[in-house]
């Protein structure tokens, strides 16, 4: 699940998360910021003492191709560790798209991007969840960071519009060529219903079963349907 700053990914697996469990799917959840969970990435614990905020400053700081290979490092170890997860429904929480497409427009060599896209573990399914920089601004409700507006340090909201706008072309191209589910929706939970729809049949069972439909499911079926990573 992928898409621009303030697309509500966060909410939106969240609200998977309910609906796959009362489908008696078990649900995974995978991203990169749990780098910060020295039980899950234990080789990241080098960055112990540092805050999420304080990170995602010092990254927009950072110069390419040194940025880049910085957040592939952190998109490859949350992909490789979606792959190896073991449930019927593994979420990896982000992709490479938002930070590949900021990091070409930022002047990063297009062949390291490339590269490192092609050296990540693959997935199932990708979602895009599509979002206009307005909306996306107003549900942000100003708490944005610099490498959201651009590498703006002073965050004003003209250049997370302007920056938004040009990261959101590339995705939709991408999106477009490669042909990835997209979700566009004005609210959360007609978001969430998209999204559900789009992927009950991968995972063999219906969006909103009726009781006979519900009741003729084989026990043991959601241990037999396919890992939606």
């Amino acid at each position: 699940m992928d898409g621009p700053d303030g697309a509500g990914k966060s909410t939106q697996v969240k609200r998977l998360q309910s609906w796959a469990e009362s489908q008696g799917l078990s649900f995974r959840v995978v991203g990169k910021w749990q780098v910060f969970a020295e039980a899950e990435v234990p080789q990241a614990r080098f960055l112990r003492g540092t805050t999420l905020d304080e990170l995602r400053v010092c990254i927009a700081e950072m110069p390419n191709p040194a940025r880049m290979l910085f957040l592939g490092w952190l998109n490859t170890l949350a992909a490789e560790r979606a792959r190896a997860a073991e449930a019927d429904l593994v979420v990896l929480d982000g992709y490479w798209v938002k930070h590949a497409a900021t990091e070409l427009l930022a002047g990063c060599p297009e062949e390291l991007v490339d590269a490192i896209v092609h050296a990540m573990a693959p997935v199932d399914t990708v979602v895009f969840f599509d979002v206009t920089p307005e909306e996306a601004l107003r549900r942000k409700k100003g708490d944005i960071t610099p490498y959201e507006c651009g590498r703006d340090p002073e965050c004003r909201p003209e250049s997370f519009l302007a920056h938004q706008a040009a990261t959101r072309d590339v995705m939709l191209g991408w999106a477009d060529r490669r042909g990835w589910d997209v979700v566009r929706a004005n609210t959360a939970e007609a978001a969430a219903q998209q999204l559900r729809k789009l992927l009950a049949p991968k995972l063999g069972v219906v969006v909103n079963p009726r009781p006979s439909e519900a009741g003729a499911r084989p026990a043991g079926a959601a241990a037999d349907a396919p890992a939606g990573h």
